[in-house]
């Protein structure tokens, strides 16, 4: 009985134990009044950036934020290679979907040329691809379409490439071989994001011009903002960050055929120069072009020309995310008050800092309304913590369950199995070795650098990692608990001696 009542008292405080745990791990929310002085956002983001790169194993980050269009808070953080190269303003990373609203500046200069007509079927222009027949009008499939994502094209992203895989040779050969780009709605109605639509700009930037993609962009667009470490060749970035997985360590970066859509790398100093043009084209652009970029799309008020419209008191707030293998970054500005934010990473975690880093950012943003960003995203790592916090209880039943049958005699382990009934048997067998399958799957998955934390790209780079890391150990321990329990016998049932049968005399 003593022994009993112990695993009872260890169940209790285990239980206990496992939900103070999630309660102190709760994931807080960090908010700046919107009238904080800029010294104090700058130290409440530092806060916030510090702990978030300990919390979720960042390797590297560049971040910053603008007020009346003057830089306020400038971080350079961690490493940008496995020898301990530190960050700098100098310290290219890869940008991910980000390209695109750099795309958008490129076409614009095009435009500003007098080079393309926006509201021109982009077939023209295109001297390598012929888009497909469709049972949807072609000539629909105009420039300024194609740039707000209503084109009708289909492939809403594009992998990368290792060096141990076949590569197409160019952006034509990715057109046809990867997924091969069609018109599949009709041009002008339901938006739909399209990275193929941005593989269709690369190529008419490309014809037009005669230069490649990199070399137009760096003469158009990047030169003249003053923007030295940016461009989409990594061999000519003259400092660019490696990239790291979630345990910090160097990993091979995967090659972005698909430029236009996602291949830009672009340093934290340069990013602040790209931002601050937002407010009045800095030269490049006048303010009638990047109006129409900021302008909403046909069919929907929520994006603009790969700008991501957000409505607020102040003005409107357009922005965009990207994430390609292990690179992670975030831009919002708001051109009528000069207000911006930005980051950039290095490692598959670093999605995190949209959760804790943009969040913070949000809710000094000159009375930014931050619940339509934010609550989802912190209601999702609430209900990830909850469902941790249930399977860890569910692990400590099963484990009480388990040991106090084995003190008190009721359970024990005999090979085979036991069970009253060969149908029961059967059932309790099956549901073991599901259980153990089950367990041995979740091992591999997240505790072996095979597949949540593989080499390559992170299984839910957009995922709460932290609340992750607290439901898996949970939810295997419930599958190897389980797999005890049914493989855990009754104890035999005690012969009973046949009645005395009473002599007559």
């Amino acid at each position: 009985m003593r022994t009993l009542n112990l695993v009872r008292l260890a169940a209790v405080l285990a239980a206990l134990g496992w939900m103070s745990f999630i309660a102190a791990d709760w994931r807080p929310f960090t908010g700046i009044a919107a009238d904080a002085p800029p010294e104090e956002m700058a130290a409440r983001l530092d806060d916030v950036l510090d702990r978030a790169m300990q919390r979720y194993s960042i390797a590297g980050v560049a971040a910053g934020a603008l007020r009346d269009g003057e830089v306020i808070w400038s971080a350079r953080r961690g490493e940008a290679q496995a020898n301990g190269s530190p960050v700098t303003g100098e310290t290219a990373f890869n940008l991910g979907s980000i390209s695109k609203p750099v795309t958008v500046w490129a076409v614009l200069a095009l435009a500003r040329d007098g080079r393309i007509d926006l509201d021109a079927p982009i077939q023209p222009y295109l001297a390598r691809f012929s888009l497909p027949e469709s049972e949807f009008d072609v000539s629909g499939v105009t420039v300024r379409r194609l740039l707000q994502h209503v084109a009708g094209i289909n492939v809403h992203g594009y992998g990368g490439y290792s060096p141990e895989e076949d590569q197409p040779a160019d952006i034509v050969e990715l057109s046809q071989t990867y997924e091969p780009l069609q018109l599949v709605r009709e041009p002008g109605t339901d938006p739909s994001y399209s990275g193929g639509g941005y593989v269709l700009l690369q190529m008419m930037v490309e014809d037009v011009t005669g230069q490649t993609f990199d070399a137009y962009v760096r003469d158009q667009v990047f030169a003249p903002l003053g923007m030295d470490h940016s461009g989409f060749v990594e061999a000519e970035l003259p400092t660019r960050s490696a990239a790291f997985n979630y345990y910090r360590r160097e990993i091979t970066d995967l090659r972005d055929v698909a430029l236009a859509a996602a291949g830009v790398y672009m340093s934290g100093d340069d990013m602040e120069a790209f931002l601050r043009a937002h407010l009045d084209g800095g030269g490049v652009l006048p303010m009638s072009w990047l109006d129409q970029a900021f302008a909403p799309s046909e069919g929907t008020p929520g994006i603009g020309m790969s700008y991501t419209r957000l409505e607020t008191p102040r003005g409107l707030l357009i922005g965009h995310g990207g994430n390609n293998s292990s690179w992670n970054a975030r831009i919002y500005i708001r051109p009528e008050t000069g207000d911006g934010f930005y980051f950039m990473t290095n490692a598959t975690s670093g999605a995190q800092l949209d959760f804790d880093l943009s969040c913070a950012w949000l809710s000094a943003a000159r009375e930014m309304p931050v619940e339509q960003v934010c609550d989802e995203a912190y209601e999702l790592t609430h209900q990830i913590s909850l469902a941790a916090g249930l399977a860890g209880l569910l692990a400590i039943l099963a484990a009480y369950w388990l040991f106090a049958g084995l003190a008190a005699g009721r359970r024990r382990f005999a090979c085979p199995p036991r069970a009253r009934g060969p149908i029961v048997l059967t059932v309790r067998l099956l549901l073991c070795v599901v259980s153990a399958i089950g367990a041995g799957i979740a091992v591999w998955i997240f505790y072996t650098n095979s597949v949540m934390w593989r080499t390559e790209v992170i299984l839910i780079d957009e995922m709460p990692v932290d609340e992750f890391e607290q439901l898996l150990p949970a939810v295997l321990a419930v599958l190897i608990l389980l797999a005890l329990s049914l493989w855990s016998s009754p104890p035999k049932r005690a012969v009973r001696p046949a009645p005395a049968v009473a002599q007559q005399v």
